[in-house]
C-alpha cells in the first residue's frame, strides 16, 4: 500500500524540485525566470495531484487546462533559461522572450505531447545563441565564453537536459512515477546549471 502511495504521489512532489531553480534564478537577478520556474512547479504539481485518486480537491481547475499549463510552463521555462544563457540585450530579449511565449502557446495548443514543442523552442534558442557567441568570437579572436562556461555549464546544462528529454519522450512507460520524476530533477538541475552565474 505504501509503495502505490508513494507512486502517487512521486511525480507531485518531485515537481518541488523547481522551487530550488526558482531560489537560484532569484538569487542570480533572473527574476523572471524564477517567476516561470514557480509557475511550472506549481501547475505540474497541480497537474499531477489531480492525476490520482485522493486529491482530486485540490483540481481547481479542468484537467485539460492544467496539463495545457504544465507543459507550457516546462516550454516557456526551457525558451527563457537559453535566452538567459545567451545573455542577450534589451529590447532584443523582451522581444525574443515574447515570440516564444506566443509562438509556444500556439503550438503547444496545437499537440501537447508531440516533440515539436519542446524541439522549436530549443532549436531556435540554440540556433540564436550560436550565431551570437560565432560573432563573439570573431570580434574577440577568441573562445566565447570562457572554456569555463562551456564545461562548467553548458556542457552539463545540455547533458541534463538532453537526459530529461529522452525520459520524457522515451523511457516514461518503463515505470511512469519513477522516470517521470527524474525527468522533474534532470529538467530542473539542467535550468540551475544553464542559467549564467
Amino acid at each position: 500500500m505504501g509503495a502505490f502511495i508513494a507512486k502517487l504521489l512521486l511525480p507531485t512532489i518531485s515537481s518541488l524540485v523547481f522551487i530550488p531553480a526558482a531560489s537560484v534564478a532569484a538569487k542570480r537577478g533572473f527574476h523572471m525566470e524564477a517567476v516561470v520556474y514557480f509557475f511550472t512547479m506549481f501547475f505540474t504539481a497541480i497537474y499531477h495531484a489531480c492525476d490520482g485518486p485522493g486529491l482530486s480537491i485540490l483540481c481547481f481547475m479542468k484537467y485539460e487546462i492544467l496539463e495545457y499549463f504544465s507543459v507550457y510552463g516546462t516550454a516557456i521555462s526551457m525558451w527563457v533559461t537559453l535566452l538567459a544563457l545567451g545573455d542577450f540585450d534589451e529590447p532584443k530579449r523582451s522581444s525574443l522572450t515574447m515570440f516564444g511565449v506566443l509562438t509556444s502557446a500556439v503550438r503547444i495548443y496545437q499537440d501537447r505531447l508531440g516533440y515539436g514543442i519542446y524541439s522549436g523552442p530549443i532549436g531556435t534558442a540554440v540556433f540564436m545563441i550560436t550565431v551570437k557567441w560565432l560573432q563573439k568570437m570573431k570580434e574577440k579572436k577568441g573562445l566565447y565564453p570562457d572554456k569555463s562556461v562551456y564545461t562548467q555549464q553548458v556542457g552539463p546544462g545540455f547533458c541534463f537536459g538532453a537526459l530529461a528529454l529522452m525520459l520524457r519522450f522515451y523511457f516514461e512507460e518503463w515505470d511512469y512515477a519513477y522516470v517521470h520524476s527524474f525527468y522533474h530533477v534532470s529538467l530542473a538541475v539542467s535550468f540551475i546549471l544553464l542559467l549564467p552565474n
